[in-house]
């Protein structure tokens, strides 16, 4: 074993005892509740910082990075399965929910409205958010591309969500229109006047 790969193997072993130190001071400030005081959480994450420069060290930048975060969570996950504590739990009384959906005759008019408002009209002021972001974020065009591209599914979950949730039919139409033309001319507008 030569000179470069012993200092590899001992900087990565180094990096994983140090991440695993760090993980111990945060559980155990965990499990202390309020008594831990500053000291713990403070030197905990101290650790995990300096796991990640150690292994930056060893691995570059890159790869570095990328096994500081699959060691933080290596290490979360057997420090608590070491501390794992099986309990019974607590009978409680059954509460009434607070929020309760809205009381309302369901007809089939107002069910394919919100079908296309959440289906048609999400789905347009989530491309054209992606598309403004692919188009103006300060950014390389390739990694522009990329978030405006994986904008798109999240937000449009998300205004399908919130579209099935809204009982107001109108404000919501009025929203996603809103979103839609604001996507769209921050994407084009400036191209259009130019």
């Amino acid at each position: 074993m030569n000179f470069a790969t012993q200092e590899h193997l001992l900087l990565t072993l180094a990096g994983g005892l140090i991440m695993t130190a760090g993980v111990v001071m945060l559980r155990k400030r965990w499990l202390a509740r309020r008594k831990g005081g500053l000291p713990l959480p403070i030197g905990g994450w101290l650790a995990v910082l300096l796991s990640g420069v150690v292994l930056a060290q060893a691995w570059g930048a890159e790869l570095g990075v990328t096994y500081a975060l699959g060691a933080i969570s290596l290490a979360a996950i057997a420090v608590i399965s070491g501390t794992f504590e099986r309990r019974t739990s607590k009978a409680r009384a059954a509460r009434e929910s607070p929020y309760d959906p809205e009381e309302r005759q369901t007809n089939w008019h107002r069910g394919v409205a919100k079908s296309v408002l959440a289906i048609v009209l999400a789905g347009i002021a989530a491309i054209g958010i992606g598309v403004a972001v692919a188009v103006n974020f300060p950014m390389p065009p390739q990694d522009r591309t990329v978030v405006g591209g994986l904008l798109v599914p999240i937000l449009w979950g998300g205004g399908m969500a919130w579209t099935l949730c809204d009982p107001r039919l109108l404000r919501a139409t009025i929203i996603l229109l809103t979103v839609s033309a604001a996507g769209f001319a921050v994407a084009f507008l400036p191209k259009v006047l130019s």
